[in-house]
């Protein structure tokens, strides 16, 4: 099963290497990309970092980074596209979903994720909530929403999946999103 380190402290800003032209870009024509199993993201306030493994170097794809290297480093790892869009929604944000990774972009620059089981950490509200610092937010309308708040940085929000102190962790998000509230 895929797993997820997650990097609450300290966020900081990696560098974002490009992606040598024609390797590994996903796209039309290319055929599907296979998933790498086991693969791990280290998802942060401030983008996502792909850990060293498979045979690839660590990689740093900061909120920032431009679209097209972006889809093809993740998708390297995460495998082929299952859904994108290039016409901005209600919040003027396209995307480009993956199993379980869905990243949104803004004028073709990368600017926030949502991500869902396999890349999602396996463990509990109650192990959560532990944290020093996280903490559930009062009142949300969309359910058991948490923030993982950064000292010095942007914070990382979820959802659990339920009010009990074994509910999972259903949801991560970071940077700009379109969330309905």
């Amino acid at each position: 099963m895929r797993r997820l380190a997650l990097i609450a402290l300290p966020l900081f800003l990696a560098a974002c290497g490009d992606t040598p032209e024609g390797e590994g870009q996903a796209g039309a024509g290319q055929g599907a990309i296979e998933p790498v199993p086991d693969a791990t993201l280290e998802l942060q306030g401030t983008g996502i970092v792909i850990p060293a493994q498979a045979g690839f170097e660590e990689l740093a794809v900061p909120f920032g980074s431009a679209r097209a290297p972006t889809e093809a480093t993740l998708a390297n790892l995460v495998g082929s596209a299952i859904d994108e869009s290039d016409q901005p929604n209600d919040c003027g944000l396209t995307f480009t979903s993956y199993e379980g990774l869905s990243l949104n972009f803004r004028d073709g620059q990368f600017v926030g994720y949502t991500a869902e089981a396999p890349y999602v950490p396996e463990t509990t509200r109650g192990e959560m909530l532990a944290g020093e610092s996280v903490t559930l937010v009062e009142d949300s309308t969309i359910g058991e929403e948490f923030v993982i708040a950064a000292e010095a940085g942007p914070e990382i929000a979820g959802l659990f999946s339920g009010e009990g102190e074994n509910a999972a962790v259903q949801m991560l998000w970071a940077g700009e999103n379109c969330i309905a509230r």
